[in-house]
């Protein structure tokens, strides 16, 4: 049976019982969400409402009597209004109200407030002939009466209210945990007969991966050295094969890769020798005959010569980098007798511009596992750049520090600066940022895979017209390091 046709039969049953699960539970999630709706919208907004009532009608009576008291025609212009807004609400509080216990009650509160309002009427009427004893009489009695009538009738309203929200809320309660209980239910039944139905295949898959991984890791660390044993007719099985097919042919593109460069570096460099040998060969002959002109020329071909070793080195180390085949023979060396030794290789180009140099180390020791011919053409290519792109009188600063897992060197230059715009590809081959400057644009590529290739980084911070500053870190390497490594 074919891999697809495995996993979509385990997948459907999977699917099956997962889909009969969401189906029960969007079920019993809507009677749950229906019965919260209806304590979020009706039970809660009229607990709310009957409570302000509650307190309107007893700053109602506070008014009425400071009304009668006073006389005051702004506390009866006050009463009035709160007694508009109460009637409002209780023409409000109907409408959220659905049990009969809570419809009696509210009726009983809206006759008694009626009943209210026409006392105070009468009250004021009263007050208006004259007779504030008789209207007093009235508030003390009737318009009392009828006035806590209102406030207990709105209490049993309340009374009602909260009995049915409680009923809702254990109703919410027991239907969540049957939904919990047959969710739960489902869901381990499901997951069981899956597991059981799916244990074999994923075993099988997961062992015949296995092996596939740990080929390719052996064969990405350059350690396989044999055909992967292969079974079976499915996916993974022809993977496999494909496997096979697949390191027997790298195995034979390395061998040729190496072959190529063998053949293309002495073809390449020993001609370029040659021409450099004869152009010293003519410089002297020419000085000897006190020709200036021939040995202008020769030193122009000399010059010329050497310019496309450089490039061509980088083009072939570059791509070596590229093809991980460029060889490292890592060995303890002092990075700060790197750097020295860099800055004694490019003293004259100092000297002859004027640029002063500094160097200086903080920490004790600066040991590094590094292949030493790769970390020199690193420092002297960018303190190269650092003096070619600093003007004459400028200034060039070496710092090596030593940090607790790394060391890290900046090279800073007071030079021409680097463009905002290219700071995002410096380090990408075949490109310049500044154009008119001559080479093949792999100086810094060839850096930044030499770091690389020995675990560190390399970085860039520069502003046009004031310099750079490329900031290298070498790790610091483990107490027990092969002696060489390739990469």
């Amino acid at each position: 049976m074919r891999l697809a046709t495995k996993i979509f039969l385990v997948s459907a049953l999977v699917i099956l019982v997962l889909f009969g699960t969401v189906v029960w539970s969007l079920l019993t999630v809507k009677r749950l969400v229906t019965v919260n709706q209806e304590i979020a919208t009706q039970a809660v907004p009229a607990l709310r409402l009957q409570g302000a009532l509650r307190e309107a009608v007893h700053g109602l009576v506070r008014l009425e009597a400071r009304a009668l008291v006073l006389q005051d025609q702004d506390y009866a212009a006050m009463w009035s209004d709160r007694a508009t807004r109460v009637t409002r609400d209780m023409e409000k509080l109907a409408s959220y109200l659905e049990r009969a216990e809570e419809r009696t009650a509210y009726s009983l509160a809206r006759e008694a407030f009626a009943t209210y309002r026409d006392h105070v009427q009468e009250e004021r009427r009263l007050v208006a002939l004259g007779q504030v004893k008789a209207a007093l009489r009235i508030a003390e009695g009737p318009a009392r009466e009828a006035a806590e009538r209102v406030e207990a009738a709105l209490t049993d309203v309340t009374a009602a209210t909260e009995a049915g929200l409680a009923a809702g809320q254990a109703r919410a309660r027991a239907l969540e945990a049957r939904t919990w209980r047959a969710v739960i239910t489902a869901l381990v039944g499901g997951l069981v007969l899956a597991l059981a139905a799916s244990a074999l295949l994923a075993y099988r898959m997961a062992r015949a991966l296995g092996r596939l991984s740990a080929a390719t890791t052996s064969l990405a660390a350059g350690s396989w050295t044999g055909p992967l044993a292969v079974t079976g007719r499915d996916e993974i099985s022809e993977l496999g094969r494909a496997f096979n097919q697949m390191a027997a042919r790298l195995r034979e593109v390395d061998r040729l890769k190496e072959e190529f460069f063998s053949h293309i570096s002495h073809d390449l460099r020993n001609p370029l020798a040659a021409i450099r040998l004869s152009a010293e060969a003519l410089q002297e002959r020419a000085r000897a005959a006190g020709d200036a002109k021939q040995a202008r020329y020769a030193t122009v071909i000399d010059s010329s010569a050497a310019r496309m070793m450089t490039m061509i080195n980088q083009i072939l180390d570059f791509t070596r980098l590229r093809a991980r085949a460029l060889p490292l023979h890592r060995k303890p060396t002092d990075m700060l007798k790197v750097v020295t030794r860099a800055l004694d290789e490019l003293r004259p180009l100092s000297e002859g511009k004027g640029i002063q140099v500094d160097l200086a180390a903080e920490g004790h020791d600066f040991t590094v596992l590094v292949d030493e011919g790769s970390l020199v053409r690193v420092v002297v290519n960018l303190l190269g750049n650092a003096f070619h792109f600093t003007p004459s009188g400028g200034a060039v600063r070496a710092r090596l520090a030593e940090l607790p897992d790394r060391l890290e060197l900046d090279i800073e230059d007071t030079g021409v600066g680097i463009p905002a715009d290219a700071l995002l590809w410096i380090f990408e081959p075949y490109r310049q940022a500044h154009g008119a400057r001559k080479g093949a644009g792999l100086g810094l590529a060839v850096v930044k895979g030499l770091v690389e290739a020995h675990g560190g980084t390399v970085d860039v911070r520069s502003e046009l017209g004031k310099g750079s500053c490329f900031t290298v870190t070498i790790p610091k390497a483990p107490a027990a390091a092969p002696a060489q490594v390739a990469v």
